[in-house]
């Protein structure tokens, strides 16, 4: 049986920003009309600018992600582009970090 690592405090903040993440967003999530979700982020340029931002980011941590999945050797690295679609990223890349600082450890 593989030995694993203690729980690091670095792992443990990753761990608490992963639940914050999902909950906050998802709350959040909860309250909106999927039919007017695109005209909302794109209603000025304010949100557009946001929205293309954080999709831009996305697109890149997504890429980084699989790459560093790959690179240290983690199962289904692919997975990660996978669950970005349905998965907040404020949530998913926490949780990735702290597979990742397990990994590394």
């Amino acid at each position: 049986m593989p030995q694993t690592s203690p729980f690091t405090v670095l792992q443990a903040v990753w761990a608490v920003l992963a639940s914050v993440g999902l909950v906050a967003v998802g709350a959040g999530a909860a309250q909106v009309d999927g039919h007017r979700f695109l005209g909302q982020v794109f209603a000025n340029p304010a949100t557009t600018t946001v929205t293309l931002d954080l999709l831009v980011l996305g697109i890149s941590v997504v890429v980084f992600v699989v790459v560093e999945a790959s690179r240290l050797g983690m199962r289904r690295p692919w997975l990660w582009a996978v669950l970005s679609v349905p998965l907040p990223g404020a949530f998913l890349v926490p949780v990735f970090l702290v597979l990742r600082e397990r990994r590394r450890g």
